[in-house]
């Protein structure tokens, strides 16, 4: 028996070698040095894409490894845009939840599901996401846990547009703030209510945005987290630039691109470059703006994450319509609406069919401006934020003038005493009847003639045409069987 004690070791020192190591892992992951991470794993795993070595590791050493690892994947897959590292980080983690909840290590596996629901956030499955986050939440009783699901469930509200509820989350973490000794921690809360003060608008939740990056930025740099700095400049570079303040928002921007840059982080460099070009169009600068958001999304396009790259191509799209090149511009434009619905972004869409009718006006028929409209407000949803609000009126007045000059009426003719909305329903209700008559009533067939989805018809005869529809729906005969 004393020959097995040799071997016996040897596996307890694997154990508990690979537990050390995940440890030190994870504390380079959270300062955001993702490289150094996967420097410490050396001899467990290295690359991107394949499964950790867990032969021999008791089941809790073996679902902290493939948590560490399901997780850096995800991270790196970001960073260097590597396609399907999104997917492989689930399948990991997903498998360490399993493991963990298997032996009521219940609070591990609501750690592996928050990050489950990054992974999915990452890829624009928002409503993925947030029923990952919620399940985690409900679980979850450790302090660590529960602030950091409530941080990035607000993330997933505030891109939502659901910016009362990213708030309030974010006001339940912060007396449990006071609990986590982690600059991390707290600069990244500060960075997530800096974004949802912004969204909303109006100057005094600007100046509150700036005060609460100043604070992301104190707690960032005592933390020693370069990349969430570079982040923080990033943000502050996009607000400086809505307050038409450009050369400073470049000097933000600029300085982000270097750490990133010097980070390697190219996932991340591409998304400034975005930022970039958008400050470059403010200015006029439509070479300079096609030439950084062409680089994003060459960069954005090597990996999974679909919302990022729907955003350069509708900045890209912008540039090359500014330049004159309209028929690269409406296939910009039109794959970004195509890629965002693809990644359950409705809203992005809209507003990417909205620039469409602002940026192609004179290169689109008055019919295809109205199918653009049309899909565009039924996918914005019915609280768009200021900025869509205002490109809903921008394109409603584009379209009401498009169809006057085909139609030869005069704007007192069109309006006939109602508003400008009014009058858009009601030229929007006139095409939708001869499309329902010329199919005899069926949904389908209209919807087919209008370019729009069945879906999207039957809402809009549900919500704002109820009149128009000549037949009710035939009822599907009910299946007679019953097992």
């Amino acid at each position: 028996m004393d020959f097995m004690e040799p071997q016996v070791d040897t596996i307890l020192s694997q154990d508990r070698e690979a537990r050390q190591k995940c440890e030190l892992a994870k504390e380079f992951e959270n300062a955001g040095d993702y490289e150094e991470a996967r420097a410490v794993l050396a001899g467990f795993w290295s690359v991107v894409g394949e499964r950790p070595n867990v032969t021999g590791l008791e089941p809790p050493t073996k679902a902290e490894l493939l948590l560490r690892v399901g997780s850096l994947s995800g991270c790196i897959g970001s960073a260097h845009q590597i396609s399907t590292a999104q997917e492989f980080a689930k399948d990991l983690i997903a498998e360490s939840a399993r493991i963990f909840s298997s032996l009521g290590l219940h609070e591990k596996a609501v750690e592996a599901q928050t990050d489950l629901a990054i992974c999915y956030w990452r890829v624009g499955a928002m409503e993925e996401a947030a029923v990952w986050f919620q399940e985690a939440l409900s679980r979850a009783t450790s302090v660590e846990n529960r602030v950091r699901i409530l941080i990035n469930k607000a993330i997933i509200a505030i891109f939502s547009n659901q910016l009362d509820e990213g708030l309030d989350l974010l006001n339940q973490a912060a007396p449990l703030l006071g609990h986590i000794d982690d600059h991390a921690t707290h600069g990244r809360y500060h960075m997530q209510r800096a974004i949802a003060f912004n969204r909303r608008g109006g100057a005094d939740n600007v100046d509150r945005a700036l005060i609460e990056n100043a604070a992301a930025s104190f707690h960032l740099e005592q933390a020693g987290h370069r990349r969430y700095l570079a982040r923080v400049a990033n943000n502050i570079g996009f607000i400086l630039m809505e307050l038409e303040r450009h050369d400073e928002a470049l000097e933000h921007l600029n300085k982000a691109r270097h750490i990133f840059t010097t980070l390697k982080d190219s996932g991340s460099v591409a998304q400034v470059n975005e930022t970039r070009a958008r400050v470059f169009l403010a200015q006029n600068r439509n070479a300079d703006a096609e030439h950084a958001a062409s680089a994003a999304v060459a960069i954005l396009e090597r990996g999974d994450e679909q919302s990022l790259i729907s955003e350069a191509l509708s900045t890209h799209g912008i540039a090359l319509a500014r330049l004159g090149r309209s028929q690269e511009a409406f296939e910009s434009l039109s794959r970004s609406v195509r890629v965002a619905e693809m990644a359950g972004d409705r809203v992005a869409s809209g507003r990417t069919q909205l620039i469409m009718i602002e940026q192609l006006e004179r290169h689109l028929s008055p019919t295809d401006l109205l199918k653009l409209f049309i899909e565009a407000d039924e996918r914005v949803g019915t609280t768009p934020d200021a900025d869509t609000v205002e490109r809903l009126r921008s394109a409603s007045r584009i379209t009401i003038a498009a169809a006057q000059r085909a139609l030869g009426w005069t704007i007192r003719d069109f309006l006939n005493g109602g508003s400008l909305k009014e009058e858009v329903r009601r030229y929007e209700a006139e095409l939708i009847k001869r499309a329902m008559n010329e199919s005899n009533g069926q949904v389908t067939g209209a919807a087919r003639m209008l370019g729009i989805s069945h879906q999207g018809l039957c809402e809009m005869l549900k919500s704002r045409h109820n009149g128009l529809r000549a037949k009710p729906p035939r009822l599907r005969r009910r299946s007679t069987r019953t097992s």
